[in-house]
This record gives structure tokens, C-alpha cells and sequence, in this order.
């Protein structure tokens, strides 16, 4: 089968290139809790994807779901193991040209699959910097710090500080409050969300939802409420386009459970 890279450089947009968008998956696989929480077989993800996408209450991803879970029901088939050995089987041209042969995939189902993963299934790796409060003069100066101690990114606070240990030994290291730790573990935590970034982030700390565990037990109408008022207050209207609260509690439940409280 000829492939037309011309063609398929178009579907892997907004991402430059095909060796960018995978490469933006590669870079996420040393961090230890994507290895542990995220390496789904096939079933799994399936089951996953099903919870995640299915949850939505406008139905808007029924067709785009059905198409994902089918061509992972053709990975199991031809023997993908998971989620990690499905991006590694895809990590070059050659190898997405040898899958494309071996499980009779089309390209439209691979760059799909790809995205999928990179977009809404793996956490995004963001700069801390993106989801602190820059309105404390404190935060600033503690991300500052933490660069110093080569923690830069949302994962890098989640692997070392996921844990009750992991924040008393890097407060240690990094002399920054255990306090400030655990509200930034939490914070980069919500980066697990698909689409959802600082401000976003900012406005739910700012009404008490301050972790995904309490995101996860919140009741709609009263978070609807509470964001609501906050909102206006701050000048700034509720629309269901601005920020998904349904969507955002399904999501939160769904999401494996990292941080340790």
C-alpha cells in the first residue's frame, strides 16, 4: 500500500508534523505514574474510553468513541499489547507503515488513535508556571525554586510529589512549605483533565474544589451555583462553552487516582 505522508501530515494538525505528535506522546513514558496508571491494554482502554467519551451529557463524541473502540478491538487482534507498546509500534514513518500493513488499519484510524491518546487519554505536560495563582508573589517565587531542583513541569510535581512522602522529602530538598506542595500537586493533578489549564484551574480552587478528589463528590446544581456567583462577581458570565461542570465531575470520577491526601 502507497502512503501519501502528504496527506497524512494534514491529519495530524495542529501538531507541525507526524514525528512531533508522537514524539509529544514518547516524552511523557519515563515518568513512572504514566507507566504504572496509564498502560492500558486494549480491553481496558476500550472500557476507559467508553467512560470517558460516553459520559457526555450533549452525546457530542458517540460516533468519534465508536470509531476509536474499533480500531482498538483490531490492535487486540493483532496482538498490541498496550497503551505504551501501541505508541512505540508508531514511534517512525516505518513503523506506522508496517502497522498500517500488519492490521489492515486505514490511516484516518492510526492519526486518530494518536490523537486521542495525546489530547484526551495521556496527562498533558505543562510548565508549573502555567497553573500556579501569578497573583501570589509567593508562588512565583516557590516555581522558581522548584526549577532549581529540575521539577519544571505538571508531571515532574506529580511524580515526586504525588505522595505524603514524596512532598515531606522535596520540602526538605527544595525548603518549600508542605503546604504549598500539596496545593500544586493538585493543581497540575486538574492538567489531567482533558483541556483543562490554569485559569480554568484557578477558578475551581477559587470556590474550594481544590483536588479532583473533591471535584469528583461535588453535586452539579451546587457547583453550578457556587462557580456561577464567583464567576459574576469576578465580571465574568457561566456559560456551559466556558467551563463543562458535568463533564468536568464524570471526568474527575473516572480519571485513576494519583495523589495521595
Amino acid at each position: 500500500m502507497e502512503i501519501n505522508w502528504k496527506e497524512i501530515e494534514k491529519l495530524v494538525k495542529p501538531s507541525p508534523n507526524y514525528e512531533k505528535l508522537v514524539s509529544n506522546i514518547l516524552v511523557l513514558f519515563p515518568y513512572g505514574f504514566v507507566r504504572k496508571y496509564y498502560s492500558l491494554n486494549m480491553n481496558k482502554l476500550t472500557t476507559y474510553t467508553t467512560k470517558l467519551l460516553g459520559q457526555d451529557s450533549r452525546q457530542r463524541y458517540m460516533e468519534y468513541m465508536e470509531n476509536l473502540n474499533s480500531t482498538f478491538k483490531k490492535m487486540e487482534n493483532i496482538n498490541v499489547e498496550n497503551t505504551l507498546d501501541l505508541v512505540y509500534q508508531l514511534e517512525s514513518k516505518a513503523k506506522f507503515e508496517e502497522l498500517l500493513t500488519r492490521g489492515s488499519f486505514t490511516p484516518q484510524e492510526l492519526i486518530r488513535v494518536l490523537k486521542y491518546l495525546f489530547n484526551w487519554f495521556f496527562p498533558s505536560k505543562t510548565y508549573l508556571r502555567e497553573v500556579i495563582n501569578k497573583e501570589k508573589d509567593k508562588h512565583i517565587e516557590y516555581v522558581k525554586k522548584l526549577r532549581e531542583n529540575d521539577i519544571r513541569f505538571t508531571l515532574d510535581i506529580l511524580e515526586f510529589g504525588s505522595t505524603i512522602t514524596g512532598r515531606k522529602e522535596l520540602s526538605q530538598s527544595s525548603n518549600i512549605s508542605e503546604v504549598f506542595l500539596y496545593e500544586l500537586v493538585n493543581r497540575a493533578d486538574f492538567t489531567r483533565m482533558p483541556y483543562i489549564r490554569g485559569s480554568s484551574i484557578n477558578h475551581y480552587f477559587n470556590i474550594g474544589y481544590n483536588s479532583l478528589e473533591k471535584l469528583s463528590k461535588a453535586n452539579l446544581e451546587t457547583l453550578e451555583n457556587e462557580m456561577r456567583s464567583y464567576l459574576e462577581a469576578s465580571g465574568v458570565k457561566l456559560s456551559r462553552s466556558f467551563i463543562e461542570l458535568d463533564s468536568g465531575i464524570e471526568i474527575a470520577k473516572i480519571l485513576p487516582k494519583i495523589v495521595e491526601h
